[in-house]
């Protein structure tokens, strides 16, 4: 199956997170820190990242645009980026600009249901899966 790095500040997440996937059979590498996160996923480039936004070190934000970037010109192979977050945004405008800017391929709301992110870790991992839509938050 897929490896997939995890990046929380939260243990209990990461603890979550890490046993959800190992149970669908994937390599799980989980980072607390953003600086962490992003020089493992350049030493071993994952095949999907899910990140939390508010990590000390680097945001997922830039964690993100930092890691497309390298993907695009080459230093390491692509993958998708999940983005996970509790913080809201204080306009869909501010959204879209956030969502172009990091390059993350989808963004789900903590409290996520965990079944919807599973789907999501299917679709990328997994030939023939799709994932659900992404239901923006209230």
């Amino acid at each position: 199956m897929a490896r997939i790095l995890v990046v929380d500040d939260d243990p209990d997440i990461l603890e979550t997170l890490s046993y959800a996937f190992a149970q669908e059979g994937h390599t799980v590498q989980v980072e607390s820190d953003g600086l962490a996160a992003l020089a493992a996923a350049r030493r071993t480039p994952p095949e999907l990242a899910v990140l939390d936004v508010m990590l000390p070190g680097l945001n997922g934000y830039e964690i993100s645009r930092l890691l497309k970037d390298d993907m695009q010109h080459g230093r390491i192979p692509g993958f998708p980026i999940l983005m996970v977050t509790a913080r809201r945004v204080a306009s869909p405008e501010r959204l879209q600009f956030l969502t172009a800017w990091s390059r993350a391929d989808a963004t789900l709301w903590k409290p996520y249901d965990l079944g919807v992110l599973l789907c999501h870790v299917r679709a990328w991992t997994t030939p023939g899966e799709v994932a659900r839509p992404v239901e923006e938050p209230a």
